[in-house]
């Protein structure tokens, strides 16, 4: 089980009316017993949730836990905040599209336009594989990658920071935008996710 509420708590913040952040319950292929794999779909939503407030995400953390458990899925959260008001101008644009191209059948519209619009805050996702988070800390290496992630900021002029999701392979390294080419001529490998989401919740049913 992995429990990242505490740490994601820190990254919200809530300035406008109508600022969010999304949250998905997710059921993953490659997450169910090898009986259950051959009749399932690669991913499969069970809900999501528009995360409005902390307090908000808190009184609806143990439905979330609930449903992971029950349906050996996995709680993400974009950590890219997103406006109600942006979403609902392009989904009134994607609507129109969709009547135009002759589909009629709207189930989905918002994720897919939340999915697909700009945010209204820009936040790296660094994916860290089969690595500690207490190996990142002390490896000489690592501490090489994150001194020139805070060199990328600051010539980005971006905060300096860092916040350590763990995951269930590794963890994720949750960072303000910075030269993602640069970054990539020294640590080709690694692999960074611009509006991807991280997790939330990790459920215990998915320890067999």
């Amino acid at each position: 089980m992995i429990d990242n509420l505490n740490v994601i708590k820190t990254l919200l913040n809530f300035e406008k009316e109508g600022d969010f952040y999304h949250c998905i319950i997710l059921k993953r292929k490659k997450d169910q017993p090898e009986g259950e794999k051959d009749n399932h779909q690669s991913v499969r939503t069970i809900k999501t949730y528009c995360i409005d407030s902390v307090q908000y995400l808190e009184k609806r953390y143990d439905g979330i836990k609930l449903l992971c458990e029950m349906f050996n899925a996995r709680a993400y959260i974009h950590v890219q905040k997103q406006n109600h008001s942006d979403v609902s101008l392009d989904m009134m644009v994607s609507l129109a599209e969709r009547i135009k191209n002759g589909v009629k059948n709207q189930k989905g519209l918002f994720d897919s336009v939340v999915g697909q619009i700009k945010t209204q805050e820009k936040r790296w996702v660094i994916d860290i594989d089969n690595v500690s988070i207490d190996t990142f800390n002390n490896g000489k290496q690592y501490i090489k990658m994150r001194e020139y992630i805070n060199e990328l900021q600051l010539e980005a002029k971006k905060e300096q920071g860092m916040t350590f999701i763990k995951t269930k392979s590794g963890f994720h390294i949750i960072t303000q935008p910075f030269n993602v080419m640069k970054f990539k001529q020294k640590y080709p490998d690694v692999d960074i996710q611009k509006k991807n989401p991280t997790l939330l919740y990790y459920p215990h049913s998915l320890n067999y």
